[in-house]
């Protein structure tokens, strides 16, 4: 801007008014920026509390993997123990078998109806070399990945369905049950 000279200098209306107008501006560009640095805090301290409550979940989601990592190892273990106990059974049922038909065939010659006994002792047999044949690795199950079931769990909820960690860990339904309707525990 050009100002008009005078007698003394330049003309002080205008220079006041040119400093009016540039002061309306700064402070207008002050106001601006200090209305931006409030929301940014603002911003910033929503963000820090949203980061808060991922770190809680993050744990939360932590103990229930934990959780149910150790108890897919107590399923694995009380399986193991059942296929144990339910083959020693079964070897003790097959060696009194073995003896039975043993004497009956002395007893008895060798008919249509010892003939099926005949092939029940060998399905028997069968079942029990193929449990000793069955490497223990087999048993466990190598696909089992308890992070990417959590993953894919919380992919398919929706959005007004939040995961509910409490029930994650500490589940309402009895271990037990559960392996009997999956006819995975039997009782004794």
């Amino acid at each position: 801007m050009k100002f008009r000279t005078v007698k003394n200098g330049y003309d002080q209306t205008e220079v006041d008014e040119y400093l009016k107008r540039i002061r309306e501006v700064y402070d207008e560009t002050l106001v601006a920026q200090r209305d931006r640095i409030f929301s940014l805090k603002d911003e910033l301290v929503k963000a820090e509390a949203e980061l808060a409550e991922y770190s809680a979940q993050k744990s939360q989601i932590s103990k229930a993997i934990e959780s149910a990592l150790s108890k897919a190892d107590e399923i694995e273990r009380l399986t193991r123990k059942k296929i144990a106990k339910e083959l020693s059974a079964l070897r003790k049922f097959h060696k009194k078998w073995v003896e039975y038909f043993a004497e009956i065939l002395r007893k008895y010659p060798l008919d249509d109806t010892l003939k099926k006994a005949s092939d029940t002792d060998k399905a028997i047999a069968d079942l029990l070399d193929e449990a000793d044949s069955t490497p223990n690795s087999e048993f466990k199950s190598e696909d089992f990945n308890p992070v990417e079931m959590m993953e894919n769990h919380l992919a398919g909820k929706s959005a007004d369905e939040p995961f509910d960690y409490d029930a994650a860990l500490h589940p309402e339904e009895n271990l037990e049950q559960i392996l009997k309707d999956l006819g995975v525990f039997f009782d004794d």
